[in-house]
């Protein structure tokens, strides 16, 4: 396959806390470290798209791909090229 295949490490913000809670006494502020492996499929300056999941590896155009993340780049702290060994 030609795609590269990459561990990326990176942030996202915590899942938003709906319950009603005083200024003076505020959830925590932190981010959420992710991590996500996968082919790429796609790339722009702002975002790269993962696909962890590949089949049809023998077919040439009738391949295709699930579960497709988009991560923006300026969330990324660390990418791995992962190879076979």
């Amino acid at each position: 396959m030609k795609n590269k295949l990459l561990l990326v490490e990176w942030v996202d913000s915590v899942q938003p806390v709906s319950a009603w809670h005083f200024l003076s006494d505020l959830p925590p502020l932190e981010v959420v470290q992710c991590a996500s492996v996968g082919w790429v499929v796609g790339k722009t300056k702002k975002v790269i798209m993962l696909a962890p999941n590949i089949g049809g590896t023998q077919s040439g155009d009738s391949r295709q791909g699930s579960g497709f993340i988009r991560i923006p780049v300026a969330a990324i702290t660390r990418k791995v090229e992962l190879v076979e060994k």
